[in-house]
């Protein structure tokens, strides 16, 4: 154009009425060898049609483009684009549903039940030398433990057991749909929780799943901070099958909702804390500015005697690293119980 001495205005520009602009191409150029041929379009739709048969190369236009240009083609994609869309069905671009991140980095629930949390973590285990992976979730209020899936392979399918679970054995019976609780679930970005049919089987359910920012797993610290309890206790063995990992994780559940005393819950364990919410007995402040809350236990402790005990739960069969067993004998159920190795 400049060797006319026109503008890119002047060649596109057409005092005809209708469309303005040049027209399309009505043919494309092949290298044949050294010859630089025209070949109508029609002969690039047949080629393209060629490729697209064959499912393992159904391609997009711009994978297309680069097919066309290893047979001989002299094309872009804009021209593969405007061939393809007048003369076959386009793919259409998946998009993905947007996901709702977290809005606040500390929760503050009001009450049972309100923001739940969960998250994976992998053990050890020898007999198949591979890791077994534990899906947990917890609740943020009182921090009992709702549920669990151990396995070599946590899948989606395994994700909706659990929550089914879940929501049989404590949303409803809690009745959090009547009593108009809006449940929130947190959780990473695992592959597993922003699968297409977990995110529906939660919306189908009435429960709102957010997911934590990456990088950021402060956004799902309680899960995180129950994790890091778990790793000190399962650091003291070494587990040669996934049975004995099951044994070890059913006691200690069951020890840490409702045995062991936990900071967060005025020293009481979790399910005990939840126990005297209910009753009325725990009071709560709230500091918006901060997003921090206070308990406070409204009777005196001495009152909960006979709520809780504090004899430890053995894992049964497990084998510590330092090798060393404790001699005694759990005479209710012939466990050994192993000591903490010596530093």
């Amino acid at each position: 154009m400049k060797i006319v001495g026109i503008t890119k205005h002047q060649l596109y520009y057409r005092e005809k009425a209708g469309k303005q602009g040049r027209r399309p191409s009505k043919t494309t150029l092949k290298m044949d060898g050294s010859k630089q041929l025209e070949v109508p379009n029609d002969e690039v739709v047949k080629d393209i049609n060629t490729i697209v048969e064959d499912p393992d190369t159904d391609y997009g236009y711009r994978k297309m483009t680069y097919a066309l240009m290893i047979i001989g083609y002299l094309i872009n994609h804009k021209k593969v684009y405007r061939l393809m869309k007048e003369n076959m069905q386009l793919k259409e671009k998946h998009t993905r549903q947007p996901r709702p991140f977290v809005k606040y980095r500390r929760v503050i629930p009001r009450g049972p039940l309100q923001v739940l949390e969960m998250d994976i973590k992998l053990v050890w285990v020898e007999e198949f030398r591979r890791y077994a992976f534990i899906l947990t979730v917890i609740d943020t209020f009182t921090r009992v433990l709702l549920g669990r899936k151990t396995a070599y392979s946590i899948k989606k399918s395994t994700v909706k057991e659990l929550w089914e679970e879940i929501i049989e054995n404590h949303l409803q019976p809690y009745n959090c749909l009547d009593r108009g609780i809006d449940i929130e679930i947190r959780n990473d970005n695992d592959s597993r929780f922003i699968a297409e049919s977990v995110r529906m089987f939660f919306k189908e359910n009435k429960l709102t799943q957010v997911f934590t920012h990456p990088y950021t797993p402060q956004e799902n610290g309680h899960i995180e901070s129950f994790h890091a309890i778990l790793s000190r206790k399962l650091n003291r063995y070494r587990f040669w099958s996934i049975d004995e990992l099951e044994q070890c994780l059913t006691l200690f559940y069951e020890k840490y909702n409702n045995h062991r005393l936990h900071s967060s819950t005025l020293y009481l364990p979790p399910m005990v804390f939840w126990q005297q919410w209910e009753l009325g007995n725990i009071s709560m402040d709230i500091n918006f500015k901060k997003r921090a809350t206070k308990f406070r236990l409204l009777i005196p402790y001495h009152q909960l005697s006979g709520n809780m005990s504090l004899k430890g739960v053995p894992c049964p069969h497990l084998k510590p690293l330092n090798g060393v067993e404790d001699e005694s004998k759990n005479e209710m159920n012939g466990a050994v119980t192993f000591q903490q190795p010596s530093v």
